[in-house]
């Protein structure tokens, strides 16, 4: 089981270290004023280590021999050598989790997303700007790096992901992926609350993404779908992906004021 908490047991400590459990208890003795509380708890509390403790811990094992010098080690220590080794951060960075527990220490300084619990991710309207905004940056970076064909079939998956979700966020949740199917549904729905049809143009964007990958796949999995020779451009995608998101905020808003989303 992944350890969110990246609370460590003194058995797992060991293990991470490749080192016997009565070591770690002895380095955390001996070198009690360099690790947390945790690490030396009251009789009858159990001994968690963090993963700051870890860290010094990985330093003094270089440093543990038959006959360690343990000022030399303590001077390591409070010069903060642990936070200063390329093979210590590597060994850190294996071990802490893809995700971890929420921090105790978080602000607006901090560069990370928290979610889960009472933090729910983005509604689908949102989801789908932030896949819009993802072919975008893609886009610029392509053109930037000249890496246009390297990003194209993550940039084109972003667009196509953002098309389907701007779609259901109007239309409500739908479990297919047939894009015409659900532009279908888009259509009546616009038909009998508003009398409006979309534009050409809109049209053309979702049916140009269904027919080049009608279930959501062939740019996950470079699935070539067409039979025929296509040519994108990426900026001129990049200009309607942006027409196209400004016609949705149109129909979100408008849904929204009437109570028409569904």
């Amino acid at each position: 089981m992944i350890n969110y908490s990246m609370k460590y047991e003194v058995s797992e400590t060991a293990r991470l270290l490749s080192v016997r459990r009565e070591k770690v208890i002895n380095w955390a003795h001996t070198f009690s004023s360099y690790i947390s509380k945790g690490a030396n708890p009251e009789k009858g509390e159990v001994r968690y280590f963090n993963i700051n403790d870890i860290r010094a811990f990985a330093l003094i094992s270089f440093y543990w021999d038959e006959n360690p010098d343990i000022e030399n080690i303590k001077y390591l220590l409070n010069s903060n050598c642990q936070f200063d080794d390329y093979f210590i951060d590597n060994f850190i960075t294996g071990i802490v989790p893809l995700f971890i527990s929420m921090p105790e220490n978080i602000d607006e300084s901090s560069k990370g997303v928290v979610f889960g619990g009472e933090f729910e991710l983005n509604d689908i309207f949102s989801t789908a700007e932030s896949f819009k905004l993802a072919g975008d940056k893609l886009v610029d970076i392509a053109h930037a790096n000249l890496q246009v064909d390297e990003l194209f079939q993550p940039t084109i998956y972003n667009y196509r992901h953002a098309t389907e979700l701007y779609i259901k966020s109007i239309i409500g949740v739908e479990i297919s992926h047939d894009l015409i199917i659900l532009l279908g549904k888009l259509k009546e729905l616009l038909k009998n609350d508003f009398n409006t049809i979309p534009p050409k143009w809109f049209e053309n964007i979702i049916e140009a993404f269904n027919y080049a990958d009608p279930y959501g796949t062939a740019f996950r999995y470079s699935i070539t779908i067409p039979n025929e020779e296509l040519y994108a451009d990426m900026t001129h995608i990049k200009v309607l992906m942006g027409w196209l998101s400004d016609s949705f905020k149109r129909i979100n808003h408008e849904c929204k004021k009437f109570n028409k989303l569904h």
